[in-house]
């Protein structure tokens, strides 16, 4: 069993008005749409006529460019042959104003490959996106990006795999089974200090290299070059793995400290990198297309800071809607893992936090009508355990579609059987505990109480309750391994260190009871509530807590609660009747059961 972590702890104040981050007060006199680069209106009203020149940005390697040909013109210039140009403008009364763009160039050449004719007739013929963001849990991307959380869940329905489980330290151990199905340890040796005995990482077996021989055009994305996922330790593309990579502009203009914090010039850096793949789907409207982008710079050290971006994340998945793109393309927003800095790692939330990252999958229309068992396994799995192994399975089958594969996880799955190790599982394990412990009678106390505050603004309507008998008790808690793990002490995170001893702070006690009403009343004991709930206790505070949506009712209430069920139907679960019901009632309540 998962943990839920709680949402609502260890706030923080999140920025997430757009207005804290500020960047250069001139607009840009270029502004770049796709492959069109175009000097503004508003340049030319300001400056008069207004000449530039566009130099290409060409990769050598991951860590070098050079300039190339140079194209001089006073009106729209298009991408033809770069994705990233340098520009200088010059204007008829001495401004000078210059930049670095990026776009999605137009190469007719690349085009002509890329076409829904020559997807394979076995694979599901839909676009992919992949949408990444360093460093965030699953409860704290809902903390710090509301808007984001709250747009994919109700506006587009997507599927939050709430078992989503990490298989090791940091983002390459994120990442690499994603995009390969191995881990690193399996893959040919590419670490840096390994020296000739290490090659690039274009060996690697990448998903994207499927979806590219399936027809599909492909991009890459990274914001952080001195960090990246293929650069920081191990080394890096030698050939370019993608059609478009844009790891060659935001090398060239790092270190950023000649610009204004989190920006290029006048625009946010985080705006610069989501249009990167808003254009991307635009210049290949029609043409099969797969994208795996990943930002880092706002969530990495500090979750705090990502909330400047949540209107920005939202703005640009709305574009992809409004525009079509996400009629036929399977969108996944996730995260590769929890923070592994902040103070909160060092807490037992924290631990837990780190490796449960947030993950969704958002299904088209389309595919649910032509798939719908494989879509309904999709959302059955978003209470069941799932690892980076799977999801690249999934990615596997959409170019080769086996139907009954996609998304089949059994429901008793384990931490081993998901190929997890232990000090990296966040699953809580069951420990059976006697009705009759100290702590398991508090348990049950606390939870009657907790559905008597519940009902006591109806307490003219519904009987206060107390426990009758406790059928069994469990304590949750997390593995000895997760306790103990304090980091990893090698270079490459991959051997532990076991040194901590954290004690425990919180426990989860799930219990069965059966409750009785406090005042004398005429029952059978067969129609008496029984409720299942799970109850977290504060080992510090010594107190528990219960959430009602952890609270399950698990006998029919019948006509119990037909005082309440016209006016407070909410309460119909824990309510039970002070009177009896008229035959009318009766009749009122079979219909609405």
């Amino acid at each position: 069993m998962h943990p839920k972590v709680n949402e609502e702890s260890h706030l923080v104040n999140v920025v997430s008005n757009e207005e804290s981050l500020i960047c250069n007060e001139e607009k840009d006199w270029v502004v770049v749409n796709g492959y069109e680069a175009v000097i503004t209106k508003e340049a030319f009203k300001q400056n008069g006529r207004i000449t530039c020149t566009f130099t290409e940005l060409v990769r050598v390697n991951d860590d070098e460019s050079k300039d190339g040909r140079a194209f001089t013109t006073s009106e729209t210039f298009i991408f033809s042959t770069s994705d990233f140009f340098t520009v200088s403008c010059t204007a008829e009364n001495g401004k000078v104003w210059k930049s670095t763009l990026a776009g999605i160039r137009y190469d007719e050449k690349l085009r002509s490959k890329k076409d829904w004719d020559n997807v394979p007739n076995d694979a599901i013929k839909l676009n992919v996106l992949m949408l990444g963001f360093d460093s965030l849990s699953h409860a704290s991307f809902i903390r710090t990006l509301p808007h984001t959380f709250k747009f994919l869940k109700e506006e587009l329905r997507a599927t939050i795999l709430n078992g989503y489980n990490i298989i090791g330290d940091g983002t390459p151990q994120a990442l690499i089974p994603i995009l390969t199905g191995k881990t690193e340890f399996e893959l040919p040796e590419t670490r840096k200090r390994m020296g000739k005995a290490a090659a690039h990482v274009n060996v690697y077996p990448f998903i994207w290299k499927d979806f590219e021989r399936s027809g599909y055009a492909t991009l890459f994305a990274e914001d952080q070059p001195h960090e990246g996922t293929f650069n920081y330790r191990l080394k890096g593309f030698d050939a370019q793995p993608v059609n478009h990579y844009m790891r060659t502009f935001f090398k060239f203009l790092y270190p950023y400290s000649s610009h204004p914090n989190y920006c290029f010039y006048s625009a946010p850096r985080h705006k610069v990198f989501l249009k990167y793949i808003t254009d991307f789907f635009n210049v290949y409207n029609d043409k099969p297309k797969f994208g795996f982008a990943m930002h880092a710079e706002l969530s990495h050290s500090d979750n705090n800071l990502i909330g400047i971006a949540d209107r920005d994340i939202k703005a640009s998945l709305e574009e992809l809607r409004k525009k079509g793109h996400l009629n036929e393309t399977i969108l996944i927003v996730f995260s590769d893992h929890g923070n592994r800095f902040s103070a909160m790692r060092s807490t037992q939330e924290g631990k837990q936090e780190e490796r449960l990252p947030f993950f969704s999958i958002y299904l088209p229309q389309k595919f649910k009508t032509r798939y719908p068992s494989a879509a309904d396994n999709v959302r059955v799995n978003a209470e069941r355990l799932t690892s980076p192994f799977d999801i690249h399975e999934t990615l596997k089958d959409l170019t080769q579609f086996q139907g009954a594969k996609l998304g089949s996880i059994p429901p008793s799955r384990t931490c081993k059987d998901a190929f997890i190790e232990p000090h990296w599982c966040a699953c809580l394990t069951w420990d059976p505990l006697p009705t009759t412990d100290d702590k398991v009678l508090e348990a049950a106390n606390a939870l009657v109480h907790y559905i008597n505050s519940y009902t006591a603004p109806q307490r003219g309507f519904c009987h206060e309750i107390k426990v009758l008998s406790i059928s069994s008790a469990a304590l949750l808690l997390p593995n000895e391994g997760l306790m103990s793990f304090r980091k990893t002490f090698d270079y490459d995170g991959f051997l532990p260190d076991f040194g901590d001893q954290m004690s425990i702070s919180e426990e989860v006690y799930q219990i069965t009871i059966q409750t009785v009403p406090t005042k004398e009343y005429f029952y059978t004991s067969n129609d008496l509530p029984i409720f299942e709930a799970s109850l977290t206790y504060n080992t510090k505070q010594d107190s528990f807590s219960v959430k009602i949506d952890d609270i399950s009712r698990i006998n029919m209430y019948g006509d119990q609660p037909h005082c309440i069920m016209k006016h407070h139907p909410h309460l119909r679960k824990f309510c039970y009747c002070l009177n009896t019901p008229t035959d009318e009632q009766v009749f009122d309540i079979s219909r609405a059961v």
